[in-house]
């Protein structure tokens, strides 16, 4: 969060700065976005605030990042590109309001209704039938469907607080939807400062999200046993069987698990590693005669696991998703055999 903190300082500066009538001395940037090469205006600032200029390009850029193709992105520049009408007295106001409304969006995106809806933590809190608060998609972007008690006591996370943050987060865009003659028709330099406030709220607001969900997922990750998941994968690897006669597995080693979902009904894992085996040919007795032979190989391997949101712990493997890369045998034994 060290960008955040900088630029919370150097808007904070930049606000004292605006109310003692600053001259005109400003400086204007630019910046070419490397991803599409679109250029974002910054604001006018002082020459010591070139630095802040670059940090909110950044945080343009990482909005943009996050966005998915279509509708969020067009909704993104469309708000960009309407600060650009100078001429519009609600400029300001409309840019505020796409921007809360894209991070509405963005929210319903990780909490989908129907999912949030058959959580055991949901309950109707509205007067609406079916009703889902802010604070509710809130907990479903950051935690899915894992209950709050098993996220508190047995991750040893303060829910309440995580949720209160991101929930502040997002309830301090609308402070600058409101129409009134503090925010109607302002001058430019004061425009530019008040959408670089916008922009910091997005941008906290995505990686406030990210943030509070990385905790829950670290948290995840050092209550799964490595050693449950490497002997249910020693219990499905069948890719190795074409090899030879006979195959044994000697170990399963598991170099990394990813946590990739969580939703209502499960988390999801992606695990990758290795496999070493030992790879027969002929039968015992062929062996024993000279006429078979015994070769130990490792093999890389990847598959998709998933547990019950209620159980964690209780790790499957997803039907059809466990496989092990043998093109380090198969090239050599078959492709370069033929080639010669």
């Amino acid at each position: 969060m060290m960008m955040a903190h900088m630029v919370t300082h150097a808007l904070s500066v930049a606000r004292q700065g605006k109310r003692k009538k600053r001259k005109t001395n400003n400086t204007q940037c630019w910046h070419n976005s490397a991803q599409n090469g679109r250029k974002f205006r910054c604001a006018p600032f002082a020459p010591f605030s070139l630095a802040l200029c670059h940090e909110i390009s950044l945080m343009l850029e990482q909005i943009q990042s996050e966005l998915t193709e279509g509708f969020e992105r067009g909704l993104f520049g469309a708000a960009q590109r309407n600060l650009a009408d100078k001429s519009n007295p609600l400029r300001f106001n409309n840019y505020a309001y796409a921007m809360r409304e894209l991070t509405r969006h963005i929210l319903h995106r990780f909490a989908p209704d129907e999912n949030v809806k058959q959580c055991v933590w949901y309950k109707n809190e509205t007067e609406k039938e079916g009703g889902i608060t802010r604070k509710q998609r809130a907990y479903y972007a950051v935690q899915g469907g894992l209950d709050s008690s098993y996220v508190k006591d047995v991750l040893g996370l303060e829910v309440d607080e995580i949720h209160r943050e991101l929930v502040r987060v997002i309830n301090g865009l609308s402070k600058f939807t409101h129409i009134d003659p503090d925010v109607y028709d302002l001058p430019e330099n004061e425009v530019d400062d008040l959408v670089n406030e916008v922009t910091e709220a997005v941008f906290n607001f995505i990686i406030t999200i990210n943030d509070c969900r990385k905790l829950v997922v670290d948290g995840l990750w050092e209550h799964i046993d490595s050693a449950v998941i490497n002997e249910t994968l020693r219990e499905t690897i069948v890719a190795i069987d074409e090899l030879a006669s006979h195959s044994y597995i000697d170990a399963v080693y598991t170099d990394s698990v990813r946590i990739v979902g969580i939703d209502h009904e499960s988390i999801k894992f992606v695990a990758e590693g290795s496999v070493d085996c030992e790879l027969q040919w002929g039968s015992n007795s062929d062996l024993r005669r000279g006429d078979g032979a015994v070769l130990s190989e490792s093999f890389p391997y990847r598959c998709e696991l998933y547990s019950p949101i209620h159980e964690p712990q209780a790790i499957e493997i997803e039907d059809g998703s466990f496989g092990v890369d043998t093109r380090s045998w198969t090239d050599v034994r078959y492709g370069q055999d033929e080639i010669a």
